[in-house]
């Protein structure tokens, strides 16, 4: 099976955006700095209420059982705004390139105008997820091949040559069609 897509900033955002809801790391960085922001807020509210100085001590408490609920919102556009900085700045020579993958018998084969080529082995494959417009095949280096379902003709055939490649390797198939950024 040959494909042959195009990718846009939007695409290697979705990708970054997707990659990061799945790091441990990032939702252990989020968690921190809500809670960071929290116990901050509260302590300033604390320091008034040992000052006897009630409206600040209310002040400082409700911002921060404000900021606790209103902080995730925040940092999904942070985050959105950070790797739109870096997908501008570390992808700008994919965006808009013709790439073409060629699944043979146990070999991924890659072209890429500007890149080149590669083959990457089955094997070499850790999982392969499916979002709504994406497929990701994700690789143990660490590195992410994507596949737009907007640049597809035929999905299905995509997804069922993915599946049986999971399958035949033995790794996951992970389906996630309603995932969204948060």
């Amino acid at each position: 099976m040959e494909l042959k897509y195009t990718l846009t900033e939007n695409d290697y955002l979705q990708q970054q955006l997707y990659l990061a809801s799945k790091s441990k790391l990032i939702k252990k960085q989020r968690i921190k700095s809500r809670l960071l922001v929290f116990i901050m807020l509260l302590g300033i509210g604390f320091l008034f209420y040992m000052a006897q100085n009630i409206f600040l001590t209310y002040y400082f408490g409700g911002s921060g059982v404000i900021c606790f609920f209103l902080y995730p919102i925040y940092l999904k556009f942070y985050y959105q705004r950070h790797y739109r900085k870096y997908v501008k700045e570390n992808f700008k020579n994919r965006i808009g390139i013709i790439s073409t993958l060629l699944f043979k018998e146990d070999v991924l084969e890659a072209y890429s105008e500007n890149i080149g080529s590669s083959e990457v082995k089955f094997s070499a494959f850790e999982n392969i997820s499916e979002i709504k417009d994406y497929f990701f095949i994700a690789l143990k280096t660490g590195v992410s091949i994507m596949i737009s379902k907007s640049e597809v003709i035929d999905i299905e055939a995509v997804r069922s040559e993915l599946k049986m490649i999971a399958e035949k390797i033995g790794i996951n198939f992970i389906s996630e069609l309603d995932w969204k950024w948060k």
